[in-house]
């Protein structure tokens, strides 16, 4: 039996547990994999002041030969790891266990004994336990992050565990990586003389079953720095067969202080658009880029190419280069976070071009930044249908190809969808100016029998509704057919004729019954616009002229109509349609391509961000947010 498979197997009594049985279970389960000198017991932590803690479910600590116990209060020097258990989460439990783990966290420890090149640890490793969570991981996340806002970095728990469920921990993640472990606290004093360049991002783990063997293997890398050459089981052998899959909540860095504070948001990638690379030259040859990247109250410097990039640092002066250090990425350098602004950089570079047989220039690039509206990621439509999508796009293709493949499908998608849509405003601004100019007199007037129009709209009405037609079926038809084909459904028949498209909605039916009956639902309104759309190209059709008739002031005018509907209210019912529609399609066939134990939720409109009102969020399925289920829509998209 693998030892993952027998730390599942062992966790079973714990997942079992009742309240009463549930702190013998879970020392049990933890002692059985304790090797000496480390056992586990409930009870309190004391220090040297006399301080003690509440007492905790179990408390991980070392022990020496001979030692006896001194009851169920534990010298804080011994105990490398406290574990408050509950039945049930709530906001309430967790900000309880919470405080407790603080309390422990804060208390004072001598010094450890060193060995040079033997990395050892004093931290208190803080988890919490329940064998239920009565809301979702996502309701505690945000409570732990509300918490640790107001909590020195040093304090807070480290690792939110529900059985059978899933876990919330912190990972590490170095600039335009992505997640490369586990985040571990950092010993007292590590943080004096550098600081790291890396994210500590909260993330929920879908862990499931697996949620103990995530935590035994999270307690035993810690013990293995607590006690060095302590022969413990290997942490990694744990978690084979482990969902590796997360979640990230929010991220938090370090600042020069060593105090772990939150990303600042206008540096989430959602909306940083970073400087351009510099390139370090040669003889006409390239040897690196060097790149400024902000932190907290200083700035790093990423180098990509053969270059070395400590000997550039000198150029920086002495004072930049107290805290400074390099860590070698998988194709990158990265300079620790140095007190040095945008402007030291360039000072830097400047110095290089001078000092040096080296040749400073600008990054070329082959590609344009280009206004393609007049909005940004406040608008629903660009935070829905760009940004949002996209996002998920990104969480299920990991590899360059496959993305590069969908997005040139959607972007068909996308450029008939603003095609469709200017034409629509055009549609709308026509006619409300025409109608307005015809009312007021400007531009109709009468005399005696006689009306007299002024002016006519209804070229610009045509043109600009064949051009609505046109963009809006290539969006529908040809775009959403290829952006569902790179993601393995086939919705071809939704444009055939009334015998195939039944055919293939009852295929279909069998294996995603919701996208059959969504597709149901678009066939009422996606006949009507392919249909209007087939009468131009091959009929002839052309949009009817404006009606003028009199009214008691004067002459009214009154719009053409588009099977049964005014022309701007066509446009504006069609083109919403169609929006929810790409929406919707393009998310439930990402949704059943995500990575297992994740799916999407739907955010209320009150909860979204307003600066970018996404409307899904990935979740868990196990523990998780409810998970969305695509639907017909009464509400309009703007209001969806």
């Amino acid at each position: 039996m693998s030892l993952s498979q027998e730390v599942r197997d062992a966790a079973q009594a714990v997942v079992a547990a009742t309240p009463a049985t549930l702190i013998d279970a879970l020392n049990g389960f933890i002692g059985r994999f304790m090797v000496w000198p480390f056992r586990t017991a409930p009870g309190f932590v004391r220090d040297y002041d006399g301080h003690l803690t509440e007492r905790f479910a179990a408390v991980v600590h070392r022990v020496k030969n001979g030692e006896a116990p001194d009851g169920d209060a534990f010298a804080a020097d011994a105990v490398a790891a406290v574990i408050d258990a509950c039945e049930v989460f709530d906001r309430d439990a967790l900000r309880a266990a919470y405080t407790r783990v603080a309390q422990a966290k804060r208390l004072r420890k001598a010094a450890p004994e060193r060995v040079p090149g033997v990395p050892v640890t004093t931290v208190t490793l803080g988890i919490i336990f329940a064998l239920r969570s009565g809301v979702p991981l996502e309701a505690l996340a945000e409570e732990l992050d509300r918490l640790n806002v107001q909590t020195p970095g040093s304090e807070r728990p480290d690792m939110i565990v529900v059985a059978s469920t899933g876990s919330i921990q912190y990972a590490v993640q170095f600039p335009g990586e992505g997640i490369s472990g586990d985040f571990l606290p950092p010993g007292d004093g590590a943080l004096d003389a550098y600081t790291p360049p890396l994210y500590i991002v909260m993330v929920m783990r879908a862990t499931g079953d697996f949620a103990l063997n995530r935590m035994m293997a999270f307690l035993i890398a810690h013990l293995a720095f607590f006690q060095p050459g302590a022969k413990l089981p290997l942490w990694n052998d744990m978690l084979v067969g482990v969902s590796q899959q997360a979640v990230t909540v929010t991220g938090y860095q370090y600042n020069q202080a060593g105090e772990l504070r939150p990303v600042p948001r206008e540096f989430y990638n959602d909306r940083y658009l970073g400087p351009r690379p510099v390139r370090i030259e040669q003889g006409g040859q390239l040897l690196a880029t060097l790149e400024y990247l902000p932190w907290q109250d200083g700035g790093a410097i990423l180098l990509k190419g053969k270059l070395p990039l400590e000997p550039l640092l000198i150029f920086l002066g002495k004072d930049a280069l107290r805290r400074a250090g390099v860590i070698k990425l998988r194709e990158a350098q990265l300079s620790y976070v140095l007190p040095i602004t945008s402007d030291d950089f360039r000072r830097m570079l400047g110095r290089i071009q001078r000092q040096s047989n080296m040749v400073v220039r600008p990054e070329e690039t082959n590609w344009v930044v280009k206004k393609i509206a007049d909005e940004g990621s406040q608008s629903p439509f660009i935070a829905r249908l760009m940004i949002g999508l996209l996002k998920l796009r990104g969480t299920v293709f990991s590899d360059q190809p496959s993305r590069e493949r969908f997005d040139k499908a959607y972007d068909v998608v996308l450029t008939s969808l603003f095609s469709a849509r200017t034409a629509m405003n055009e549609v709308l601004r026509v006619w409300e100016q025409h109608e307005r100019r015809i009312a007021s007199g400007e531009a109709a007037r009468v005399q005696g029998r006689q009306m007299y129009i002024d002016e006519t709209v209804d070229k610009a009405l045509g043109l600009q509704t064949d051009v609505f037609l046109s963009a809006a079926t290539r969006g529908l038809k040809q775009g959403m057919q290829g952006v569902a084909a790179e993601l393995q459904v086939n919705v071809g028949f939704l444009f055939q004729k009334q015998a195939p498209f039944e055919a293939g909605v009852a295929a279909l039916q069998a294996s995603n019954p919701q996208l059959a009956d969504y597709l149901r639902q678009t066939r009422q309104w996606s006949e009507v616009l392919v249909g209007r759309r087939n009468a131009v190209e091959h009929e002839g059709w052309r949009l009817p002229d404006v009606v003028y008739g009199r009214a008691d002031n004067g002459v009214k005018a009154t719009q053409p109509t588009v099977d049964g509907r005014s022309v701007s209210e066509y446009v504006a019912f069609m083109f919403d349609r169609l929006s929810w529609f790409v929406e919707d399609v393009t998310a439930h066939c990402l949704q059943n391509l995500l990575p297992r134990g994740i799916t999407i939720t739907e955010l209320p409109r009150e909860q979204r961000h307003a600066d970018v009102p996404e409307r899904f969020r990935l979740t868990l399925v196990n523990g998780g947010l409810p998970r969305w289920v695509i639907a017909t829509h009464q509400s309009t998209f703007e209001e969806g």
